[in-house]
């Protein structure tokens, strides 16, 4: 069996980090970097993911860093595409890296045929695992689009987009309705009518009917606006 002097072994366990540092490269700094942009998408979108697989392009000729490697995102809004910035501090070596994901997460997917203008009950909304390209469109378990409705027709199966649904309509034109001020845990509300069609979160006119009055009112339940300076 081979024997080490002392002064052998604390060069080899000074050695040793820095061998441990090559082995690694800079690929583990990288998916580091890159699964942590893509896992802050999801959580953003209320979406968790299934399955994420990384591909990495590196430049050629990526030297040998003595020091950790540094990487910044440069451009991760396409999953497909990702660009980040790989250097090696102390050395002024700066290059590229591509970095092709393909993530897969559970969204909201329509549960039967929809007709345009139904409004979304919890029995129309299914969950399936699909590829995704742009999350932020899609809908997680987190937040269902449960009670918006449907802006042109969609066949059973298809993902539940943001752009294809909107809130539902809460306020007729003409109708009655509540002006409701909140201020300082103080509430009062008086009797107005609606001079627009309101979706929920929508500013619309309306009048006041003690006053006369017309203001500007943002939709905040069915019947009910809050005024807005």
């Amino acid at each position: 069996m081979a024997k080490f002097t002392t002064q052998a072994l604390t060069l080899l366990a000074l050695a040793l980090p820095q061998i441990s540092l090559a082995a690694a490269g800079p690929n583990a700094a990288i998916r580091q970097q890159a699964e942590a942009r893509i896992n802050q998408r999801l959580q953003e979108a209320g979406l968790e993911a299934s399955s994420t697989q990384l591909q990495l392009l590196p430049p050629r000729d990526v030297p040998a860093c003595p020091a950790p490697w540094q990487v910044e995102a440069a451009d991760t809004r396409a999953f497909s595409r990702m660009r980040f910035t790989l250097s090696c501090p102390g050395m002024g070596w700066r290059g590229n890296v591509i970095v092709r994901a393909a993530v897969s997460a559970r969204v909201a997917v329509a549960a039967r045929d929809l007709r345009a203008g139904e409004t979304l009950q919890a029995e129309d909304i299914a969950w399936e695992e699909r590829p995704l390209a742009d999350p932020a469109d899609l809908f997680g378990r987190a937040a269902p689009p449960q009670d918006m409705q449907v802006r042109s027709a969609l066949s059973a199966g298809q993902p539940l987009r943001r752009r294809q649904l909107q809130p539902p309509q809460l306020v007729k034109r003409g109708a009655g309705l509540r002006i409701v001020a909140r201020q300082d845990g103080i509430e009062v509300t008086v009797a107005g009518e609606a001079l627009a069609n309101g979706r929920q979160g929508e500013i619309i006119p309306v009048r006041n009917l003690s006053s006369g009055k017309t203001i500007k009112a943002r939709v905040s339940a069915d019947g009910e606006v809050n005024p807005v300076e």
